[in-house]
């Protein structure tokens, strides 16, 4: 079974609109075309890697959409029935429109839509993650209290919730796991109240390994694994990529000085993951990354 990724890459007018995070606010404009080819290049290194990339076409208008670990979330069946995909409740106002285009999609591939209360805000698979048969859901930076309860309902077996503090705004900036070591990358930093003390308690503080707040900046747990590689920017810290390459990961750094560096998203920002997806689903050709490659090639 292969893992799907679900990924949207820039348009060929793609710009810093919103301006929501601690890179993008003051960063110089981005090169559209730039962006594009290291989109290419991450999408190309996952299929390399024995991942599926499923594309949702751009759009201009809404320069958030390639960062797809906020589409949602993709849940197995329950029951004999079909996937289903919780649909986001975005924080900016200049990301809520984005569900209005994943959703059409992934009902076509054939999952059913879960929508969650309009009270709710929650930032889908940027607040998720799963380690040891355990799954991690976080609140407290653009996800809520409200949208973390609303959405937990719709996760099967055991739940664990973290708190953040800024500047984590999603959980992929204060936890990353690394399953095919066994371990866990942890900000202690910017985890509220006891849940350090808890994720020790429950997978085992040798199973915990430290990053700083400022290494968290500079994307320490925002590469993406996949299978035996870790796919993250080059600018992530040089002690965090020697440490993950000790722990016997391939780490491959990728240029994204657009796509990271400027607009604020990692590697691992750029995919919503779903974990041997393709037992229940096919993506059809017009959303396949060969498809989509066509275009981008084009653009050099």
């Amino acid at each position: 079974m292969t893992d799907l990724y679900f990924m949207s890459p820039p348009g060929r007018g793609w710009a810093l609109r919103g301006r929501a995070n601690f890179r993008s606010a003051e960063a110089s404009p981005v090169d559209a075309r730039g962006a594009r080819r290291e989109w290419l290049a991450l999408a190309r290194r996952i299929e390399q890697r024995g991942g599926r990339v499923c594309v949702l076409p751009p759009d201009d208008a809404l320069t958030g959409l390639p960062y797809a670990a906020e589409a949602g979330h993709p849940l197995p069946p329950r029951a004999g029935g079909r996937p289903r995909f919780i649909l986001p409740r975005m924080f900016a106002a200049h990301r809520r429109g984005e569900r209005e285009l994943w959703a059409p999609l992934v009902e076509r591939l054939g999952f059913e839509l879960i929508d969650l209360p309009e009270t709710a805000l929650w930032e889908g698979q940027g607040d998720v993650a799963w380690f040891d048969d355990v799954t991690l859901l976080f609140h407290g930076g653009r996800t809520n209290r409200a949208g973390l309860d609303a959405a937990a309902s719709h996760f099967d077996g055991e739940l664990l919730t973290l708190e953040l503090r800024q500047p984590a705004f999603h959980g992929n900036m204060a936890v990353l796991p690394l399953g095919a070591v066994d371990r866990l990358l942890v900000c202690h930093d910017v985890i509220v109240g006891d849940g350090s003390r808890r994720l020790a308690e429950r997978f085992g503080s040798e199973r915990l390994i430290a990053v700083s707040e400022a290494e968290i900046r500079s994307y320490a747990t925002n590469g993406l694994p996949v299978g035996d590689a870790w796919l993250v920017p080059a600018v992530a810290p040089a002690r965090v990529q020697a440490l993950v390459a000790e722990l016997g990961l391939q780490v491959e750094p990728l240029t994204m000085t657009e796509l990271c560096e400027k607009a604020g998203g990692a590697s691992r920002c750029l995919v919503c993951v779903f974990p041997n997806g393709s037992r229940w689903l096919e993506i059809p050709a017009e959303y396949s990354l060969a498809h989509a490659s066509e275009e981008l090639d084009r653009d050099g």
